[in-house]
């Protein structure tokens, strides 16, 4: 192997990395074992060759060589592959090199068990394994189960022949050129790989473009390859290489010939023990894919392609698989399922449902057929001969659901979702928010277990009523540094009159002061965007009513065209500085420190009385994006506040009330300065509240 290709090939990644916004995520990279190792990797893209040995030898800081078939040595690109220790597949010294590295830990191994490139992703027909390419449907490839049974026989026979046989063990060395003062301590190993992108697109434009410029010579199938992947890396993707728990061979010896260790690995029996071996090997690559949200939908396309469904209920379906627990212990999941999915339920235009639904439609595979309803069309079939090389740009979404085809869990799980009926469908993902919401509660509590301050267990539970019987419903947010049971009497208020109310916490409150160090207020805002898709669908209209700063957060509803059918602005705080309430300078204040100031806010005199600093900001980046969007506002809106407000104040509230551009608009002054106070018979702040909500139902 020439290492100045290493250096060569790192160098050209390096410089790759430079125009290319792929990035390369490595996981379990940290307990790659010492022996021989043989690596056992998914094939997917042609440039898996150059990046594979690259970051592999990085990990294990010694050269890895790789098998390839025989077709690309030749030219340039096969003096090229010899230089990076690329092996061709009919080498007939291939055996040999591969059990004297593996034996002598010399270098480490890459070998696709699928034999080649599997563009469709298609690994699994009739419940096996079995590779569908071009050349029509053949078994996954068994010879790195076989090479390192070979090499793990050969170091066994040493460590026995060395003391009682010696003549007859340096023989055996010598016939794989293996020096009898190498060291053989370490069992040969298989660690199986797996490579997964996301997302998975294709330019049509960019296609065309360079198919013109190129020589007529060049094939269909090189230039496929080129460009779907040259696009993959410029216009940006995640590639997860997930290395899985180490298989090390030696107890499969011992297991498949007992206590005698043969000579030759070829008779039935130890073939069957291979095949076994490599299934077991080809389970724990698949089952490390890193499943993602294309996965899912293009998945759930194809268990309803040909029959009608609605896009509301593809998105609950999708939001139902990517929050259960069910296979969130067995899977992986991309980064963008780590945290709060409930996009995927009210995203509007732009966001990754709607660019997927239309990037299906744009291969005309999805159909609009009437208001709201849509179909899948493409028919599922194999994809054998020129097909199997136009896939990934004709039909990247059977691509996308072949990959998720061998996980098994999830797979019954989106099977059993397409099954539901539309009206169980809806109760269920209700269910799934506020369970969401309860464990959130409950794990930022397990975090800040044993700190000083601790809230009360009963301050941050999200607070429901009238969950079962109501037409309208009411999310009421709670002030920043106060907890949801500080609008518990207003609840109870709005629950006599038969709204259903959810009061949702927001993160890094009701728990510890110090949890709101690194909390930003877009957490706040999915904590407020959840609560109105779970009232959103329970009841048929929703109005939404923030206190204090938390009105920033009702707004933003309105601004990202959701459509409450009324905003309630308690006491808002849309002007006053945070320092000036906090009684303290943000510019002096560090954020590795919590100030124990007494927080006078307006409609909680005793919910905190200690704030980091970088909690402030948060807020004042909040209100002032808030601002910034007022004209956007079109839903009828009622501002109350306290009558002893200042002059200067009022006349903000004024002007702000001015830029909003929806047709109903109100502001009242009370002789009150909390939300509780709205409850009193003699306080006729809260009857006009119910009859604002009232007057704007349709």
């Amino acid at each position: 192997m020439n290492l100045l290709a290493y250096h060569t090939t790192g160098l050209a990644l390096k410089i790759l990395s430079a125009f290319s916004r792929a990035r390369v995520n490595l996981h379990n990279g940290d307990n790659l074992p010492a022996g021989g190792t043989i690596f056992v990797i998914n094939h997917f893209t042609r440039f898996e060759t150059l990046l594979l040995p690259y970051h592999i030898s990085k990990l294990l800081d010694k050269p890895i060589w790789s098998l390839a078939s025989e077709e690309f040595f030749t030219g340039l690109l096969g003096r090229y592959l010899d230089q990076v220790g690329a092996v061709s597949v009919a080498d007939p010294e291939r055996d040999k090199l591969i059990v004297r590295s593996l034996v002598g830990e010399s270098g480490a191994w890459i070998i696709f068990p699928e034999g080649r490139m599997v563009k469709n992703r298609k690994v699994i027909d009739r419940g096996d394994f079995a590779i569908i390419d071009e050349s029509g449907r053949h078994a996954p490839h068994t010879g790195a189960a076989a090479l390192a049974l070979k090499a793990e026989i050969l170091r066994q026979r040493w460590l026995m022949l060395k003391e009682i046989m010696p003549d007859k063990n340096d023989s055996l060395l010598a016939s794989f050129d293996i020096s009898p003062t190498t060291d053989m301590t370490n069992s040969v190993n298989i660690v199986p790989v797996n490579l997964t992108y996301y997302p998975l697109r294709s330019a049509d434009s960019l296609l065309q473009r360079f198919s013109n410029m190129l020589d007529e010579k060049v094939s269909q199938r090189l230039l496929e390859e080129i460009l779907v992947e040259g696009s993959m890396l410029l216009d940006g993707v995640d590639i997860d290489i997930r290395f899985g728990r180490p298989v090390v061979v030696e107890p499969f010896v011992h297991k498949i010939f007992g206590s005698r260790i043969p000579e030759l690995v070829d008779d039935r029996h130890s073939r069957s023990a291979i095949r076994k071996m490599t299934d077991g090997l080809l389970t724990s690559i698949y089952n490390q894919t890193t499943v993602n949200l294309d996965h899912i939908i293009a998945s759930l396309f194809y268990k309803t392609r040909g029959a009608k469904f609605s896009e509301t209920d593809l998105r609950r379906r999708a939001f139902m698989a990517v929050t259960s627990v069910r296979w969130e212990a067995i899977y992986f999941r991309h980064r963008g399922l780590l945290n709060s999915q409930i996009d995927i339920l009210l995203e509007k235009e732009g966001g990754r449902v709607c660019e997927l639904l239309n990037f299906a439609r744009e291969r005309g595979l999805l159909r609009d057929i009437e208001p709201q309803m849509m179909i899948f069309t493409d028919a599922e079939g194999i994809c054998t001969g020129q097909d199997f090389h136009r896939i990934r740009v004709e039909n990247p979404f059977r691509v996308m659901a072949n990959t998720v085809e061998p996980l098994k869990a999830l797979q019954q799980l989106l099977t059993r979702l397409t099954r539901f009926p539309g009206w169980y469908l809806q109760w269920l993902t209700a269910k799934r928010i506020l369970k969401i919401m309860f464990r959130n509660y409950f794990h930022d509590r397990k975090a800040v277990a044993g700190t000083a301050d601790v809230c009360p267990l009963a301050c941050g539970r999200p607070y429901l009523l009238n969950k079962f019987r109501a037409r309208v419903g009411v999310v009421l947010v709670h002030d920043w540094l106060e907890t949801p049971l500080s609008l518990k009497p207003l609840a109870d208020f709005l629950g006599k009159q038969g709204f259903l109310v959810l009061i949702p916490r927001l993160p890094g409150h009701a728990t510890a002061p110090d949890d709101l160090k690194e909390r930003g207020y877009e957490e706040w805002q999915t904590a407020v965007d959840e609560a109105y898709a779970y009232v959103s669908l329970r009841c048929s209209q929703v109005v939404v009513c923030g206190v204090g700063n938390s009105t920033a957060l009702a707004f933003s509803l309105a601004v990202r065209g959701h459509t409450p059918v009324a905003l309630i602005a308690l006491f808002p705080a849309l002007d006053i500085p945070v320092s000036e309430r906090a009684g303290v300078d943000d510019s002096e204040a560090s954020d590795s420190d919590v100030n124990p100031v007494r927080i006078p806010l307006l409609t909680c005199q005793n919910a905190y009385t200690d704030c980091p600093s970088s909690s402030r900001r948060e807020v004042k980046k909040m209100l002032a994006s808030a601002v910034k969007n007022l004209e956007q506002i079109k839903t009828p809106l009622l501002m109350l506040h306290d009558q002893s407000l200042s002059k200067s104040g009022q006349q903000s509230l004024q002007k702000y009330l001015a830029r909003i551009s929806s047709p109903v608009k109100e502001l009242l002054l009370l002789p009150a300065a909390a939300p509780a106070a709205l409850c009193r018979k003699d306080n006729r702040g809260g009857q006009a509240l119910v009859d604002f909500i009232k007057r704007n139902l349709y």
